[in-house]
């Protein structure tokens, strides 16, 4: 496989509690901002899980993830783990290739994040 052709990836974001309450949409146009950057091909960016964190980061003790599965190049993962350095809103931030995933578990993991947003918007129209 050659560094031209877009690999599958899964991305977790450890994002700023603060900056999440303030604009949670804004959190996530900046993280796909730099996806975008790296001409990564999204196919699903959202919220995964609020947890407390095992030690505290930047004097938070709570985190909040966003999962992303997309398509890069090998070479532009380097850019977006810069970006995501350089990120006030993001604290956090890992990369695995999903060359273990199969077509049933990517279409499951798409369809989870539907679940998970339809719930989100639901929750919030509830609000």
């Amino acid at each position: 496989m050659s560094d031209t052709t877009p690999v599958l990836y899964e991305a977790l974001f450890l994002i700023n509690q603060s900056a999440l309450a303030t604009d949670s949409a804004g959190v996530t146009a900046h993280v796909q901002e730099m996806l975008d950057r790296a001409e990564a091909e999204t196919l699903t960016l959202h919220k995964w899980d609020e947890r407390k964190l095992a030690y505290p980061i930047e004097g938070q003790k709570r985190g909040t993830f966003l999962i992303s599965y997309f398509k890069a190049r090998p070479t532009q993962i380097a850019n977006i783990e810069r970006d995501c350095n350089l990120s006030e809103q993001v604290l956090r931030v890992m990369f695995i290739r999903a060359d273990h995933m199969g077509e049933i578990e990517l279409k499951a993991a798409l369809e989870g994040a539907t679940v998970a947003q339809d719930a989100e918007a639901v929750a919030a129209a509830g609000d």
